[in-house]
């Protein structure tokens, strides 16, 4: 498996030690408004990313892309439409952002963690795939032993509040409608 990540110092600490995945670094930043001077920055960013993409596909022969957000992921799923390569999204938030919407009109499929989602991409053929997580994180923790690795006392109650990626909690807010339900 072939992982593209962004140049960024979060991508490297969360690949440092993983050896289990072939791991290539593009260029990304952002895609700021289209009547912005930031957008030739942008475009020069992109297809400096392209290309290495185009290159390393003819290499490693891919069978499909999946682009999971971020502008990364866009540069690859171009050079996968352009060699005729299945291409997918995953949207694990209830709101997208600005990169899947773009991604999702290159792509065979827009694989979505929650089916409300959906109606951000009209144009696009859907499947509700949930989210995928690592086999460690289907398995229950024991209470105290949870409660023990956050520093958390057993006679309070707990809240645990968690945010969109884009910082705006479109999976929270989806979260919180079902849990008064």
């Amino acid at each position: 498996m072939l992982i593209f990540i962004s140049e960024k110092e979060i991508d490297a600490l969360a690949t440092k030690d993983r050896d289990e995945f072939r791991f290539e670094k593009l260029p990304g930043i952002g895609m700021p408004r289209i009547f912005s001077p930031a957008i030739f920055t942008f475009l020069k960013q992109f297809n400096a990313g392209l290309a290495p993409c185009r290159a390393i596909y003819r290499e490693f022969k891919p069978d499909a892309v999946l682009g999971m957000g971020g502008f990364t992921s866009t540069a690859p799923i171009l050079a996968g439409m352009m060699r005729k390569i299945p291409t997918f999204v995953h949207e694990s938030n209830a709101i997208p952002g600005k990169a899947n919407r773009l991604n999702a009109k290159m792509t065979k499929a827009v694989l979505l963690g929650f089916s409300e989602c959906a109606r951000f991409f009209p144009k696009s053929r859907c499947e509700v795939t949930g989210t995928p997580i690592r086999r460690s994180l289907a398995e229950r923790v024991p209470r105290e032993k949870a409660l023990a690795a956050f520093g958390l006392e057993s006679g309070k109650k707990t809240l645990l509040v968690m945010g969109g990626s884009q910082g705006r909690g479109g999976s929270t807010r989806l979260c919180s409608k079902r849990c008064r339900s």
